[in-house]
């Protein structure tokens, strides 16, 4: 029993399992920015991107294997936890399960399903070369929000999608830039310090809930609402720097986490049970963060 435990274990670190939540609310905001309403077909879409991110970070520590047991010999693969062949085996079933998941069970259109799988391979690939791959990670993010979006618009063969989707999606590739970015200096002791620009796009959340309230009717109650949104993010944010500028690890695992949150700002403005339930994300990634690591 302790053996199978220990197996389970491998496979949710290999997966960064503590972050999916944030993949789900991903979703949800696509979805029910784009106007898609409380139907199975969002539970699918769910499923088929979970397994594309667990794939590609399952991938990660494959095409990383060489780096890992010089620097980071803790990681499944150097620590003989699993062998690298098995890693390989495993990614690319979890890749292809939710390449068929999205393609025979939704409407996700197909531009974002393959750019979504080439960035996902891409970055694996060339992230540990290139420092330009922080955009690579972004772009993984913003085509969930843009493929979740495209199944609720999949009246016609076009790639439609809202403009405050896409204009989210942009500002999410440059959070997530931000944070790679700083992720970067997790092995470097010296490096505790995040720059300027760093600092700029993590803060760029802020304006996620008023692009969002931008589709509803302005009103003094909405007003008020937007205000609140925007200071708990900008509270959330300003604690993530705060642990950011003492432990490097801890302060990418709350930005990482925040992303349920701010994406729980956003459909404040759309649907609020699923604000809710991305609060309730938001708080499942804090909790799964103390038992598998986020990084």
């Amino acid at each position: 029993m302790p053996e199978i435990f220990s197996k389970l274990r491998t496979f949710l670190v290999l997966g960064r399992i503590s972050n999916l939540p944030t993949v789900w609310t991903n979703c949800a905001v696509g979805w029910f920015l784009a106007g898609g309403g409380m139907v199975p077909e969002i539970l699918w879409i769910i499923g088929g991107v979970s397994l594309l991110y667990i794939g590609g970070m399952t991938l990660n520590d494959a095409f990383d294997v060489k780096w890992d047991r010089e620097n980071a010999p803790e990681r499944p693969v150097p620590s003989g936890l699993i062998s690298v062949g098995s890693v390989w085996t495993l990614g690319i079933l979890e890749m292809a399960g939710g390449i068929a998941l999205l393609h025979l069970k939704t409407s996700f259109h197909p531009i974002p399903l393959i750019g979504l799988v080439a960035a996902i391979l891409l970055y694996d690939w060339i992230h540990k070369g290139w420092k330009g791959s922080v955009l690579i990670m972004g772009i993984c993010r913003a085509l969930v929000y843009i493929g979740a979006a495209s199944a609720v618009v999949s009246q016609t063969s076009n790639l439609e999608v809202p403009g405050p989707v896409i204009a989210i999606a942009i500002g999410v590739v440059l959070y997530i830039a931000g944070l790679t970015l700083a992720a970067r200096n997790e092995r470097n002791p010296s490096g505790n310090k995040t720059g300027h620009l760093v600092r700029l796009m993590l803060m760029l959340p802020i304006l996620f809930p008023l692009i969002a309230s931008s589709m509803t009717p302005s009103t003094t109650l909405q007003m008020a609402f937007v205000a609140v949104t925007v200071i708990a993010i900008w509270a959330w944010i300003v604690i993530c720097r705060t642990t950011l500028s003492k432990s490097i690890p801890a302060g990418i695992a709350f930005l990482i986490a925040g992303i349920a949150l701010f994406d729980a700002g956003i459909l404040a403005f759309a649907d609020w049970r699923a604000a809710l339930a991305c609060l309730g994300a938001f708080f499942l990634t804090l909790f799964l963060q103390k038992y598998i690591p986020a990084t």
